[in-house]
């Protein structure tokens, strides 16, 4: 019998090839495994930090970071969309507009800033579900591109909503916190966004780790299969995309508690493109990329609009290239590759 000389092992003591940088950097990472004690020390220390910032930083810093909050939650529910549903959208701007306006009209009624907040959760949600019937029929780049258009009309339709949303004119939005509450109006909507945030983050782990989450990956793996065992396809892909839209009225409307002012040019197409950037650079798929691309959403353009205003879009552009061919599970997968050995080495007892 003849035997094949390419087949055969490597000879002894010949060096392994070493792997490329560049494949590195694409190969897929298994989440960090901390031990429990580090886990709950850095979720404890975290949130201390958390809450001690607004009371030790002046207005300015409370805002940066509350909007990095505001980022994190449409992150979440963009991720569960396109990352665990795999469903693209590219016109979430309008769902955070609706959210904002929600918050706005509903205090011109004199709603009150909870009921207007809950009302920036179920409007978008009626309307992304309504929207989500006939869209979720199509696939890939049709329904990005039916999205985008969503995206595109949605400051046209606040103008011509003018006795709604008082059209180019826009809103004046009362954010201050209620008079009981001895804080002021950067510190009363940091804490509401870093709630809603730690709420939103909870629920998202839920629903990718449980029941939902597999249904969700497997319709946007494999619909027959899914339907075959049982998956309502339609009702969960529906069901998912209205809920994405919530998150990202929830965030709208505390953007506009935060400035205090809505407007049409507040939603233009430039925003949808911030958040796609967002779950592209933090890593899809990936509930704690939402934060990662939150902070690069809002600090990384404000590094560049320093050296041109075109900067800005450049930025996205060349990001949106190199971690599409380098780096495909985002600036989470760079952090798990990172630290992943480190972590394992440290003693203590895992979940």
């Amino acid at each position: 019998m003849s035997t094949d000389v390419t087949a055969a092992p490597k000879a002894r003591g010949e060096a392994p090839r070493r792997e490329s940088v560049a494949a590195w950097l694409r190969r897929p990472r298994a989440p960090l495994s901390p031990p429990r004690w580090l886990a709950i020390t850095s979720v404890v220390v975290g949130a201390a930090a958390l809450v001690a910032v607004p009371l030790v930083n002046p207005s300015y810093i409370n805002l940066t970071v509350t909007l990095v909050m505001i980022w994190t939650i449409v992150g979440l529910g963009l991720n569960l969309l396109v990352g665990f549903g795999g469903q693209v959208s590219l016109g979430h701007s309008a769902f955070f507009a609706i959210g904002a306006y929600a918050v706005a009209v509903g205090g011109e009624a004199g709603w009150g800033q909870g009921l207007s907040l809950l009302a920036a959760a179920v409007v978008p949600f009626v309307v992304g579900y309504v929207v989500g019937l006939p869209a979720l029929r199509l696939h890939g780049l049709q329904l990005g591109l039916v999205t985008l258009a969503l995206a595109m009309a949605t400051p046209a339709a606040i103008r011509a909503l003018e006795p709604l949303t008082h059209g180019s004119r826009g809103i004046s939005i009362d954010g201050d916190p209620p008079s009981w509450m001895p804080l002021a109006h950067d510190q009363w909507v940091y804490y509401l966004a870093l709630a809603l945030a730690a709420v939103a983050y909870v629920i998202t782990r839920r629903l990718a780790k449980g029941r939902l989450g597999r249904s969700f990956v497997a319709v946007r793996d494999a619909e027959l299969v899914a339907e075959t065992l049982g998956v309502n396809v339609w009702q969960t892909k529906t069901r998912l995309f209205a809920t994405s839209a919530a998150y990202a009225g929830v965030a709208g409307g505390l953007y506009a508690m935060l400035l205090e002012f809505v407007g049409p040019e507040n939603f233009n197409l430039a925003l949808s493109i911030s958040f796609v950037t967002l779950i592209v650079v933090g890593g899809l798929a990936s509930v704690p990329g939402a934060v990662l691309g939150a902070l690069f959403v809002q600090y990384v353009p404000t590094l560049t609009s320093d050296i041109s205003a075109a900067a800005t879009g450049a930025t996205y552009g060349v990001v949106l290239i190199l971690f599409a061919f380098f780096l495909p599970y985002g600036l989470v997968g760079l952090v798990r590759g990172s630290l992943g050995r480190l972590v394992a080495r440290i003693p203590g007892r895992r979940t």
